[in-house]
């Protein structure tokens, strides 16, 4: 475990029902290379906000550094890796 703090951030994803939630695991950590230290998912929603056939997956990603504690900066571009990869993987749409 690092002694430097970690950074915390939620994304909500809506995909395609078919989209393992699993897959999309996958490819946020692989996305988030090795500054990724975790992702859960947290929430499975389908309802009312949600196109039919369609649901929310929502992760929580912990990003840290063994050997610093990570700049905004850092963590706002393995965010946006994240986004990136998994909208280009899954057809994924960033819930707001």
């Amino acid at each position: 475990m690092s002694r430097f703090p970690s950074s915390d951030i939620d994304l909500a994803f809506v995909v395609a029902e078919r989209v393992p939630a699993g897959a999309v695991e996958a490819t946020l950590r692989a996305a988030g290379t090795d500054l990724l230290a975790d992702v859960s998912l947290f929430d499975v929603y389908r309802g009312a906000a949600v196109p039919d056939g369609t649901r929310s997956v929502a992760y929580r990603l912990r990003f840290q550094a063994p050997d610093r504690t990570l700049t905004d900066d850092e963590v706002g571009q393995a965010r946006q890796r994240c986004i990136d990869a998994v909208a280009t993987a899954h057809g994924a749409q960033l819930r707001a």
